[in-house]
């Protein structure tokens, strides 16, 4: 069977030589669970079709009703996109512009709507689509300039996962688009039953190749590593977010899924990297909208943390982002409670050790906001990770001061 659907796959990449390749955050905007209607009346919704395949990609109108599905293919025509969490506000003409959740001008859209003509102007007869970060969204997005000119009423074939988004029918963690006119291509075709049996490749050797530029990884290769974040906990920037260090805790590199992961603290992970965009978000090194079915669980594993002090962690964070430290000092808080945080508010507390102080991040949806900090030197264990380039420590939970 195995073996079928290797062949199976080998035929599709047959049937696609003369294609051309090319190349956190994404979905925080408000889901207000309502379907607007920007645009006018024009336009209709054709009869469903397809089968969700590469050769047979569902319409628009197929993918509405097969929501709850992944890793399909769905046919449309780029027709406009969503600047903010209200579908009522989509657009479907240049200029495009839209906005972060917190209020900033974005430079790279962050969805598009497909239909299934090109000259569609109702929302309702939309499919929105997420696009995931990397060569996806760089090469679809209507606000980047003269990308509008480029793919606006143009036919495409995505593949996906079909869910909800914005409150209605929709694509998320989009992982490849073809243009059909032109072939060109965006992202990589994902096979959710492809097997790991690649090179494994150093998380210092991933690391490496960020060279002050983001890049898409060519290379058909895993890492290998160990989960340090602690996702029941969750005192975590995004329930996508996995801080993985090498068995020996030598380096890391934080893991961004393009949905919500489950993987628990202690968990040896392999992560296929091909085709993933390697970024570095505000001074920490990121493999970004990496899908799901690109990381399984192969055990587990302990990480013995780095015995430092906090002057050491500053003047290496560059090299120690990502792994696990442990240094002796005061956990001081900020807020006048004396407790770790507030309720679905971050609080940046201070981790000092001697006269040498680091930021410490508690999530609002952290387990343990509301309870006390403990008093005096302490042995403090965390994560050394970075926020808008500024050095943090960042503990996983009240275990991690003694």
């Amino acid at each position: 069977m195995k073996a079928m659907r290797k062949l199976v796959w080998m035929l599709l990449a047959v049937s696609m030589v003369g294609f051309t390749s090319c190349d956190s955050d994404d979905d925080d905007w408000i889901d207000d669970g309502g379907q607007g209607s920007g645009g006018s009346d024009e336009g209709g919704v054709a009869t469903p079709s397809g089968s969700g395949t590469y050769a047979d990609p569902w319409n628009v109108a197929a993918a509405k009703e097969n929501q709850d599905t992944d890793y399909k293919f769905v046919k449309g025509f780029i027709v406009g996109q969503v600047p903010s969490g209200d579908l009522e506000e989509a657009q479907f003409e240049a200029p495009f512009s839209g906005t972060s959740v917190s209020g900033e001008p974005l430079t790279e859209g962050q969805n598009i709507l497909i239909a299934a003509t090109a000259d569609e102007k109702n929302v309702n007869n939309c499919l929105v689509v997420q696009l995931n970060p990397g060569a996806l969204r760089t090469g679809l997005n209507l606000i980047t300039e003269g990308n509008a000119a480029k793919v606006l009423g143009k036919e495409v074939i995505l593949q996906g996962n079909l869910e909800k988004y914005f409150g209605v029918a929709g694509m998320k963690s989009s992982s490849y688009a073809t243009l059909v006119e032109s072939g060109e291509e965006f992202g990589a075709i994902i096979d959710p039953d492809g097997d790991f049996n690649v090179p494994e490749i150093s998380i210092a050797d991933i690391r490496a190749m960020h060279q002050g530029s983001d890049i898409t990884i060519t290379e058909d290769k895993k890492l290998v590593g160990v989960v340090i974040s602690d996702v029941v906990n969750n005192n975590i920037s995004s329930l996508k977010q996995l801080y993985v260090a090498a068995e020996d805790n030598s380096c890391g590199i934080v893991v961004f899924c393009s949905e919500n992961a489950s993987f628990n603290l202690g968990d040896k992970i392999e992560v296929r990297v091909k085709d993933l965009s390697l970024e570095n978000y505000k001074g920490l090194l990121e493999l970004n909208g990496v899908p799901l079915v690109n990381i399984r669980k192969v055990g587990t594993g302990t990480i013995t943390p780095r015995q430092t002090t906090v002057a050491e962690v500053i003047a290496n964070i560059d090299q120690w982002q990502s792994t696990l430290v442990t240094v002796q000092g005061e956990y001081i808080p900020k807020l006048d409670t004396g407790t770790f945080g507030a309720d679905k508010k971050a609080t940046t507390n201070t981790i000092k050790d001697g006269e040498t102080t680091i930021n410490s991040y508690v999530s609002g949806y952290a387990k343990f906001y509301s309870e006390t900090v403990p008093t005096g030197v302490k042995t403090i264990t965390g994560i050394a990770g970075v926020n808008n380039n500024t050095p943090q420590l960042n503990i996983r939970n009240v275990d991690d001061i003694k």
